[in-house]
């Protein structure tokens, strides 16, 4: 029934086809633009252009890479997304786009949106010819004149920088200061003076509004950097998505600030000669004219205080943090520059006066010299068509232009050896001898920034009242050489940008037919088709051999769900097992493989004991290349497997646990105080339960297998505990990695995943060699899973067992996975066991009855022989295994061709197999009303009537887990000391039924936590 084919899979895929090849002719549509006018371009990615380079780099340097990359060349074309950009590298150019053919590039390309008035309006980015007008009226606050009036202003920061540092008490050594804050905190000082007539006093007021969100405009985090990337390169983006320039928090603080300031201004009468006066002016004067659309009130007005502030503190202070750690770095030329400033105040009687601060001459080649370093590009769009001079190349209207500052200002030609800071390069000599237009650290022409004047002036003040008194040394942290933010623009914020022609061109010279466009959709096309045919080849694998099959999905098989994290695979099998009811088996798809569920018994009992030789290894696996996961004994394959297991038997035999037994009571012993400490009479208190018990697990394991006293009850955030939780935390990535390694091993190989994660791999490297060579040095003997290791070492360490040693990374994989599983395994299915008991309150006190009566019978001591002689417990615990099994499956995969019994089913070499561990233990047939908790299916006698084979929580066969015992051991110890004196009831937080967590490979509840309310209660016998 669908609409195509007559496949709706099919019909899917031809309309994706088709929507991927649109989107592929769309967005390729202008590559080989440049090519085409015989420019030189750097070679463009579909859908991307050029901009994948963009998310490596910042942007000037990436432009400044263009341009050391086109050598020789006047310009290169580049893309971004579809569009054709082109770099000017020759300086003749350079002057003709900014300067004398001004009137075909006086917009900038960047550009916010015109619902972003701040932004949109603001002198830096505003349009010809509304720009023009408002640099007019606005060009008399930056005169020689008003600069002079401001820098009485500036000199009150001044002060307050000096008094500032003096309150540091820098005498002697000195202090490690960061210095761009530092500088930020006295350029906003300024700006707020000087353009607002605020007092803002950041130095000493560190949290006030004004730097609070001026930090903010310039917080380069991802959001921050890609909505400023947006605005300098993809202006459309910028406009379609409403971006704020200055942000949206900073642009409310900024509107607010002006409009007071605005009100209090004009209702006092007050004049300060600043940016604010010259405003109401243009306000009371123009406010009612649209220019260009464009009006001296509102928003409109607002915009030129807010790019002034932003403009103004944060080129400054950039400049200051830099020059500051470039004097630091070259000591000589800091000593030379603070000379020149004692000679000019020696002249002025100790005063820094406007005068002086200009008439600094080393100084002012120090501060270009800095400049010519912190540059990155300027951006132009071409108003009109354009012919460049002598050539044939005709720029269209709508074109972006970028020059690169980085480029010209780092070009040997114009500055030999440009890396080296030189402020000799601007001596007046070597500025007369170099040529025009190559250095413009401020832009050049009638666009050059309106405020480089009153920049420089608070730069220099800032840097003589530094410098004056103190000098700068590196630190520990000083970066040499500096490391730049790749998130951030080296400048302040560029341009705006006119919508363009558009133009298709084609490649008459593609493979296949006329056109690259083509041929390059007809390639995709075929390899879609391709991946679909090969994806798919597998399919009706299980329906040809007359086995029920679930009908698979092109590329997901049935594993769709899981993959995407909506499914736990437990879930996913047990509900295959239960739509297969009455058959032997049932076929399934990961991906393009074919997978078989078993479903009888009797297959179960053949796969796991009987023909066990013919499925001796797991189907899940780990990469040769993680040894510590591929070489543990759960994923070991055979014949290495068996020899493993062999010789870690004796760790886990009856005797060797009843020795342990009293190291394991001791950290039974640290749970009880612990828990008597948290004062839970009366009411007691919620705990989250799994938290609890992994600190008594991980606490055995450290001590049994270690020989390690972790004591994770008094030290919570102890190593031990801290990475054992990391092994089962089901962030993003580790859910996809456990995912992987049951059900998709070759991607663990591809992708070289480690098992145990890399940081918990690491630390269990360290804690282990560190353990087994003070063993080994000390001979010392503890009985536990290090001595075996050291014994195994000495005597087979030289032997290689099927690419196994017992030495190295192999011999390390042993308590790995003890650890791993010994700790937050067992401690998940405690929690589980509380959580029933807490629900099943009768059960509880059933149990809480038998525990005492056998403490009655050992004085109240926890004993080995009656831990394991608690008959109810055992059944309890049994009941609660059952429903919650740590792993909900097992795997196996065919050694060999086999034919199943009574059937024709050949299963080839190769062929997963999986069993529902939860399918069969909530089998009606064999466990009657399985939803409910109920010990008494472990009767002796229910026990015997049941058949085998349905109940293995911990595996069954030769591969059954090896510490099963143990596990058994530390279940029942933590039930005995948690209920002989405590009483586990439900809480807000618990939930009824259980929920488990559809993102876990193995069984866990939802988010991996159980909260449960535990009290002190009176357990005295009268």
């Amino acid at each position: 029934m669908a609409l195509i084919t007559a496949y709706w899979g099919l019909d899917g895929l031809i309309v994706l086809t088709t929507l991927m090849v649109a989107a592929y002719l769309y967005m390729t549509r202008k590559f080989n633009y440049w090519k085409k006018k015989g420019v030189m371009e750097v070679k463009p990615i579909p859908f991307l252009g050029n901009f994948a380079d963009f998310l490596k780099k910042a942007p000037g340097y990436f432009i400044k890479d263009l341009y050391d990359q086109a050598k020789g060349a006047p310009y290169i074309g580049f893309y971004i997304l579809d569009k054709p950009f082109l770099l000017i590298r020759d300086r003749e150019l350079v002057k003709n786009i900014l300067v004398k053919d001004f009137n075909y590039f006086s917009d900038r390309y960047a550009s916010p949106g015109t619902q972003d008035r701040l932004g949109y309006s603001s002198l830096f980015f505003i349009k010809n010819p509304a720009w023009k007008a408002l640099r007019t009226k606005l060009t008399p606050i930056f005169t020689s004149g008003k600069l002079k009036k401001m820098y009485e202003l500036m000199e009150i920061c001044g002060e307050n920088l000096d008094t500032y540092l003096d309150s540091l008490k820098l005498e002697g050594k000195g202090k490690e200061i960061e210095v761009k804050d530092l500088a930020a905190k006295f350029t906003t000082d300024i700006i707020g003076c000087t353009a607002y007539g605020l007092n803002v006093n950041s130095l000493n007021n560190p949290d006030a509004e004004f730097r609070k969100y001026g930090k903010m405009i310039f917080d380069y985090d991802n959001v921050r950097g890609y909505e400023l990337f947006a605005v300098f390169f993809l202006p459309d983006l910028a406009r379609m998505i409403g971006i704020k320039t200055f942000g949206k928090d900073s642009s409310a603080f900024l509107r607010k600030v002006f409009w007071e300031t605005i009100n209090h201004r004009m209702e006092s009468g007050e004049k300060r000669n600043d940016l604010i006066d010259i405003l109401i002016d243009l306000k009371k004067t123009y406010g009612s004219q649209d220019i260009d659309g464009f009006k001296f009130d509102g928003d409109d007005l607002v915009a030129q205080a807010a790019v002034f502030f932003t403009g103004g503190f944060e080129t400054a202070s950039t400049t200051i943090a830099f020059t500051l750690y470039e004097l630091t770095v070259h000591a000589d030329i800091q000593s030379k520059l603070r000379k020149e400033i004692y000679d000019a105040l020696e002249k002025t009687n100790g005063k820094i006066t406007y005068d002086m601060v200009n008439k600094c001459y080393y100084y002012r080649r120090i501060f270009r010299t800095k400049k010519n370093a912190n540059a990155a590009f300027l951006d132009r769009i071409a108003v009109d068509t354009y012919k460049i001079p002598n050539s044939d190349l005709v720029l269209e209207k709508g074109m972006p232009v970028y020059i690169s500052m980085l480029g010209m200002h780092f070009d040997p030609e114009y500055f030999p050896d440009p890396e080296k800071f030189d402020p000799e390069r601007f001596s007046e000599e070597n500025k007369r001898n170099r040529p025009p237009c190559v250095y413009f650290p401020f832009g050049e022409g009638p666009r050059i920034c309106i405020g480089a004047r009153l920049g420089l002036l608070q730069t220099k003040l800032g840097l003589i009242k530094i410098l004056s008194k103190y000098e700068l040394s590196p630190s520990e942290r000083t970066l040499i050489p500096m490391v730049l933010n790749p998130k951030a623009p080296l400048t302040s914020p560029l341009g705006r940008r006119v919508d363009e022609d558009r133009h298709f061109f084609i490649n008459r010279m593609a493979l296949i037919t006329d056109c690259w466009g083509q041929d390059v959709v007809i390639v995709v096309a075929i390899l879609i088709i391709i991946a679909y045919l090969y994806m798919t080849r597998n399919f009706k694998y299980w329906q040809k051999r007359g086995i029920l099959e679930l009908s698979p999905t092109p590329f997901f098989g049935n594993f769709a769900q899981c993959l995407f994290l909506r499914r736990a695979p437990a879930d996913f099998l047990k509900d295959l097992y239960d739509r297969a009811k009455g058959l032997p088996y049932v076929g399934f798809y990961v991906l393009d493989k074919p997978f078989l569920l078993l479903c009888d018994r009797e297959l179960v009992k053949n796969i796991m004991i009987k023909d066990f030789n013919q499925f001796s290894d797991r189907y899940s696996g780990a990469s040769p290349t993680d040894r510590i996961g591929y070489a543990t004994l759960f994923f070991l394959q055979n014949p290495a497997w068996k020899i493993v297991r062999n010789k870690l038997s004796p760790f886990f035999t009856s005797g060797k646990l009843k020795n342990m037994f009293n190291l394991m009571l001791e950290c039974g012993d640290n749970l009880e105080k612990y828990l008597e400490s948290l004062g839970l009479e009366g009411d007691g208190k919620t705990i989250e339960v799994i938290e609890l018990i992994g600190k008594f697990t991980t606490d055995i394991v450290g001590s049994t297998a270690y020989g390690l006293n972790c004591n994770s009850f008094k030290y919570p955030n102890t190593e031990f505990r801290k990475y054992a939780r990391m092994i089962f935390t089901y962030t993003l990535k580790r859910a996809y990695e456990l995912l992987s390694v049951f059900f998709l091993p070759h991607i663990v190989r591809m992708l070289n995943m480690q098992v145990f994660g890399k940081e918990t791999t690491n630390f269990m490297r360290k804690v282990f060699w560190e353990t087994f060579t003070a063993r080994m040095e000390s001979n010392m003997k503890r009985n536990d899973l290090i001595d075996i290791l050291v014994e195994l070492k000495k005597t087979q360490g030289n032997k290689d067992i099927e690419g196994f040693k017992f030495d190295g990374d192999d011999l390390l994989a042993q308590p790995a996975s003890f650890f791993s599983a010994g700790s937050e395994t067992t401690a998940v299915s405690v929690a589980f066991l509380l959580h029933q008991l807490a629900v099943y309150p009768d059960i509880q006190t059933k149990l809480r009855s038998k525990i005492l009566d056998a403490l009655s019978k050992t004085n109240g001591e926890i004993t080995y022989d009656m831990t394991m002689s608690l008959p109810y417990l055992e059944m309890v615990v049994s009941e609660s295994l059952r429903m919650y099994p740590p792993l909900g499956y097992l795997n196996r995969i065919a050694n060999n061709t086999y034919k199943m019994p009574n059937s024709d089913l050949v299963v080839e070499k190769g062929t997963p197999i999986f069993i529902s561990m939860l399918g069969m233990h909530f089998d009606p047939e064999y466990f009657p009303n399985p939803n409910k908790f109920d010990p008494e299916r472990f009767t002796e006698e229910n026990k015997q009537n049941r058949p085998s084979c349905v109940y293995f929580p911990f595996g069954d066969g030769p591969h059954m887990c090896i510490g099963t015992r143990f596990a058994y051991l530390q279940m029942k110890l933590s039930i005995i000391k948690i209920l002989a004196k405590f009483e586990i009831v439900p809480c807000e937080k618990t939930l009824i039924p259980m929920v488990i967590d559809q993102r876990a490979a193995m069984t866990s509840p939802l988010n991996g936590v159980i909260h449960l309310n535990i009290r002190r209660v009176n357990t005295n016998r009268k």
